[in-house]
């Protein structure tokens, strides 16, 4: 008589929703997307309903690639709140990345630590993990996911995902051009106020042979910049209809302001097809942007999703 498995609904539910949620909170730390509690919940929800549906006889239609992708789109739909089909698309990317990192690494540990498992594991394209799971190993790949969120999301960022998503641009004032590998940031979505344009932010050293010697002066000024004393060296000249104030909020700085100024042009280079952009403002940031210096600029990406 063949051996029969017996599969606990309750159990296949419960696994898949926290594993779902974590490949989904693990996506939104790589990708800074906008998102909460409640929205990862819904969309764990969605792909633990699903892996009980691919159980059902009748419905194993499901488990093909069109289904398997389609119920992936969705769930990141209702995860995060996207602006724009790049923003969808490297949501998409990162979260097939986070799943299949994590599936991995979870298949590692458990074959590796037990010769043989009573618990069968099937990636299919989301994560359904089938029959009795220990909670021990339940404890194992949260804390898997937990690291992988905190750091293996750096080292990702850092020496693949950030390399996938520079651009060559060209800041044009005058007839001055200024050539530049800018990051193009998803969490970047600053805006000026007043003609609420796209913001792109530099690096002041960057950016620094633009401008005069008297605005240089007070850029450069320890303990940050004067406003008043800015816009007087400025005063009569070119510059002063050029500059614009950009409020802020960020992690440590609950008001801060960004001191812009509008190009004539910026010229994105995608896919070695050159896109002039005219509504555009550049923010100087004082500091370095990246450590290892690979990119000095951080560009909206709507200005992006344009050039594509």
């Amino acid at each position: 008589m063949p051996a029969t498995s017996v599969v606990y609904g309750d159990v296949v539910f419960l696994i898949n929703f926290i594993m779902d949620y974590l490949v989904l909170w693990a996506t939104a730390r790589f990708g800074q997307f906008k998102t909460a509690s409640g929205r990862l919940a819904m969309a764990a929800l969605l792909g633990a309903t699903y892996s009980l549906l691919v159980l059902w006889p009748d419905l194993h239609f499901l488990v093909s690639l069109v289904a398997r992708v389609g119920f992936s789109v969705i769930m990141i739909l209702v995860a995060y709140r996207l602006a724009g089909f790049r923003n969808f698309l490297a949501a998409f990317v990162y979260f097939y990345l986070v799943a299949f990192a994590m599936g991995g690494a979870m298949l590692g540990a458990i074959y590796f630590f037990q010769s043989y498992s009573s618990s069968s594991v099937l990636v299919d394209g989301l994560l359904t993990f089938l029959g009795h799971v220990p909670y021990l190993w339940l404890v194992a790949a949260a804390s898997a996911a937990f690291l992988l969120a905190r750091w293996g999301a750096m080292f990702i960022r850092r020496n693949f995902l950030r390399s996938f998503f520079q651009v060559p641009v060209i800041i044009r004032m005058g007839e001055k051009s200024l050539p530049l590998k800018a990051l193009v940031d998803t969490g970047n979505q600053l805006r000026d106020p007043l003609t609420h344009k796209p913001v792109m932010i530099a690096e002041y050293q960057a950016l620094k042979p633009f401008f005069p010697e008297a605005m240089c002066r007070v850029l450069e000024v320890k303990g940050g910049v004067n406003l008043t004393e800015l816009t007087s060296s400025l005063a009569g000249s070119p510059w002063a209809m050029r500059l614009h104030m950009i409020p802020f909020t960020s992690i440590g700085k609950a008001r801060g302001l960004l001191i812009g100024f509008r190009p004539d042009e910026v010229v994105i280079v995608a896919d070695d097809r050159p896109v002039k952009i005219k509504d555009i403002i550049v923010g100087i940031y004082q500091e370095q942007l990246s450590p290892e210096g690979t990119y000095r600029a951080l560009l909206h990406p709507d200005i992006f999703q344009v050039a594509m």
